[in-house]
This record gives C-alpha cells, sequence and structure tokens, in this order.
C-alpha cells in the first residue's frame, strides 16, 4: 500500500512539474487570457459590440423619437451655424451629420453633443475667411490633432488651462454671437459681421426692422420658452387617473421635448402659407438656397488655395 501510494505521488508531482503533461491545460490558460484581452480591446475601441447585442425595441422607440426631433432641430441650428462661420449653408448641415455616423461606432459617452457649435463657427470663420478649402484643413489638422492626444494619452493637459481663461472666452463668445443674431430677428440686412461694427450698424438701421421677421422670431422665442416651461411640471399620477388624462399627458410630453422641431415646422408652414395668401416672396427674410446632395470624396486643391499657402 505504502508503495503503490509512493508511486501515485510520484506521478502526480511528475505530471504537475513536467511541461508536456501539462501542456493542454496552460495552452488553453494562455489563449484563454488572450481571448479575454482581445475583447476587451474590442470593447473598448468599438464600444457598439458592448451595447448592441443587447439592444431592445424600447431603446429603439425612445432613439428614433430623439433622432427625430434633434435631426429636425439640427436643420436650422446647421444652417445659422454656416451663417456664422461664412461658409456656404450646406456646410453646416455636412458637418452636422457625418460625425454622428462615425461616432456610432467608436463612441462611448452618450452625453457628447457632436457637430458643430457656436464657438467652433465663430473661430473658423476668423481663421478660415470665408473659403471652404481653409476650413476643411482646418477641420481635418484639428482632428489629426486629436487624435495624436488620444493616442498618446494627453488628455491631462487640458487641466492646466485656467478655468476664468475659459469662462472668459466663452462669455466673450456668448455676447458676440448673441448679439449677432440680433439683425437677423430684426430682418436686418448688410450689416458687418465684426462686434463693434456690428453693434454701430444695427442701431443705425433699427429703422429698416421687418415687422414680420421680428413677429415670428418673438412668437418662436416665447413658444418655445413657454414649452421648456411644461416639459419641467411633474404631474402627480394616481391609478384613478383616467385613460384620456394619460394619453394627454403623454402628448404633451412629447410636444414638449421635441419643441425645438416643432417650432421650426410651424415657422415653415406660416411662412409658406403667408407667402402663398399674400402672393409676396419678400414678405419674410428667408436663407439662401441650399445645394442637394453629397460632395464627392475627393482630394481638391484649387490654384487659389495652393497660391495662398504658397
Amino acid at each position: 500500500m505504502s508503495g503503490r501510494g509512493k508511486l501515485r505521488s510520484v506521478t502526480m508531482s511528475a505530471s504537475e512539474s513536467s511541461p508536456l503533461l501539462s501542456y493542454d491545460d496552460g495552452d488553453n490558460g494562455k489563449y484563454g487570457r488572450a481571448r479575454e484581452a482581445a475583447k476587451k480591446c474590442i470593447y473598448k475601441c468599438f464600444p457598439i459590440t458592448c451595447w448592441l447585442p443587447s439592444y431592445s425595441c424600447d431603446s429603439l422607440l425612445r432613439d428614433t423619437i430623439a433622432g427625430l426631433t434633434v435631426g429636425l432641430m439640427v436643420v436650422p441650428q446647421g444652417l445659422a451655424y454656416a451663417t456664422i462661420a461664412a461658409l456656404p449653408l450646406q456646410y453646416g448641415l455636412y458637418s452636422a451629420y457625418m460625425g454622428c455616423f462615425i461616432y456610432c461606432i467608436f463612441g462611448g459617452s452618450k452625453d457628447v453633443t457632436l457637430g458643430p457649435t457656436a464657438i467652433m463657427s465663430l473661430m473658423v470663420d476668423h481663421y478660415a475667411m470665408g473659403e471652404p478649402l481653409y476650413a476643411i484643413a482646418l477641420t481635418l489638422y484639428c482632428g489629426i490633432v486629436q487624435l495624436l492626444l488620444g493616442v498618446l494619452r494627453l488628455g491631462f493637459l487640458v487641466r492646466f488651462i485656467s478655468l476664468p481663461v475659459i469662462s472668459g472666452f466663452v462669455s466673450a463668445a456668448a455676447i458676440t454671437i448673441g448679439f449677432g443674431q440680433v439683425k437677423s430677428l430684426l430682418g436686418l440686412k448688410h450689416i458687418p459681421r465684426d462686434f463693434i461694427p456690428n453693434v454701430k450698424g444695427t442701431f443705425e438701421h433699427i429703422k429698416e426692422t421687418n415687422p414680420w421677421d421680428l413677429l415670428l422670431g418673438c412668437c418662436c422665442i416665447v413658444l418655445l420658452l413657454i414649452l421648456k416651461k411644461l416639459n419641467r411640471i411633474k404631474w402627480d399620477e394616481n391609478e384613478s387617473d383616467t385613460t384620456l388624462q394619460r394619453v394627454c399627458r403623454k402628448f404633451l410630453w412629447l410636444i414638449s421635448t421635441g419643441r425645438n422641431a416643432l417650432v421650426v415646422l410651424l415657422a415653415a408652414a406660416i411662412v409658406k402659407a403667408v407667402q402663398s395668401a399674400g402672393g409676396k416672396t419678400d414678405t419674410f427674410t428667408l436663407t439662401a438656397q441650399v445645394k442637394s446632395g453629397i460632395p464627392h470624396f475627393k482630394v481638391c486643391l484649387s490654384s487659389s488655395f495652393l497660391i495662398k499657402v504658397n
């Protein structure tokens, strides 16, 4: 008995210490760890592979409502940002939706804002000088810099930017952009873009205000404020509530959530109705004709661009 036990112990110790006998277990463990590391890398680089398998129909319905609401709002917003950047109007629409398709695959935050902003549009106006090629080159360089910052893990550099500097920059940009929209609200034309000449020109030509533009703009602002206030009301829900009450609350929640898209559609309908009834096309100040279609993806450098760069 003691000899057999000794033989068994020797065999077990040999199998545990021999790399040939334990090759399968070690190999499986090694490949298992490599598989887990590869899976984590894929989840980190392509977050869509993490949440797409568990995507539900309820999430699809909510995302559809949010997409339609934001999509309808982005149309006039993109046109406005293109106007601030002094670029053709279609470039505001291009930059509004193109990033969403990329971020859907590579993005990891649901709260991030994509597309152009008022401050970025104002800076593009300063450096692009109204040239679409300059704006495209500026966008490319910014993307390369951000990509390098992400690859090299240099995000901590943002902490060294002083908060008062950021606050002052944002406040000044808000004042500049906000007052720059006054001329559009009043329907004034041929007003300079720079801040001081803009203020001076607005007050000098304030007598040329288009009352239809002013009326429509003020009505839209008031309606947006009312719907925003309505969206923040917390209704007391009880089991004794009727179906009609629940449907009305759901309807009010829907129109208050999609207030931006609703105001855009109502304003467009009013403008079309007034023009059809009066037979005039200059009653309201409208945006210029937007070029349809998507531009071709190609490297395009004009001779004037090359001359200016050189």
